[in-house]
């Protein structure tokens, strides 16, 4: 359950991010009301993850998850750029994730 609760946590990572960089610096709205809400609900199901996850994997997956979220959002809609040391670098965290799953937990 509690890598499940972190699913949900990184997804609403990257909708914060996303709608934290449509709310143009807090001045739309709607924009910041849904990057506020996401913030915390992003929190909370990490919170819930943290119960029986390791901190160090809970918290590097949180983040991990979110960065890769929001790099394939930003290439899709956002129309940033499709360098190759963008994607390696992406790679690289995936990489990581992969290695953490994989280790032993404390």
């Amino acid at each position: 359950m509690s890598w499940l609760f972190l699913l949900i946590a990184s997804v609403f990572e990257i909708i914060w991010a996303v709608s934290l960089k449509t709310s143009e610096g807090f001045s739309r709205p709607a924009a910041s009301v849904v990057t506020v809400f996401a913030m915390i609900t992003s929190i909370w199901f990490l919170a819930l993850a943290m119960r029986t996850l390791p901190l160090g994997t809970a918290y590097a997956s949180w983040t991990g998850l979110g960065t890769i979220g929001a790099f394939t959002v930003g290439i899709l809609f956002l129309g940033e750029s499709v360098a190759v040391e963008r994607f390696i670098a992406i790679i690289l965290i995936i990489t990581g994730l992969v290695l953490l799953k994989l280790s032993p937990s404390v």
